[in-house]
């Protein structure tokens, strides 16, 4: 009798550990859900340009107003201004949206690498 209740508490944890890892399999992917809001556009491969106006909702209430007041520091924007003209595939990805380097408030390297540039 002890090595049946051996035997069926073996297979239930076996089978349980075998229910997390096929959840695990199924669960959706992570989708990056700010290129269909709008707030983001990928100009040139590794830049993603944010423009300042798509960052004023609920959500990135925090982020907007962090980088209005980069916007009135004249240091910082010639900081990150400085930064975009040292990048030729920055500055081709904002001649691509049309978008002036004096415009430019913050650029930030993604953990990718890729670099995010905030724009008025």
């Amino acid at each position: 009798m002890n090595s049946a209740v051996k035997l069926a508490l073996a297979g239930a944890l076996s089978i349980t550990s075998l229910s997390g890892v096929a959840l695990a399999q199924t669960a959706d992917p992570m989708v990056d859900q700010t290129t269909t809001t709008g707030s983001t556009t990928m100009a040139t491969e590794g830049v993603n340009i944010v423009r300042l106006d798509s960052l004023n909702n609920d959500q990135d209430r925090q982020q907007h107003t962090r980088l209005e007041q980069l916007a009135n520091n004249q240091s910082a924007l010639v900081e990150a201004q400085a930064a975009i003209n040292a990048d030729p595939a920055v500055m081709q990805a904002l001649k691509e949206q049309s978008i002036e380097v004096s415009n430019v408030i913050e650029v930030e390297t993604a953990a990718n690498g890729g670099k995010i540039v905030y724009v008025k």
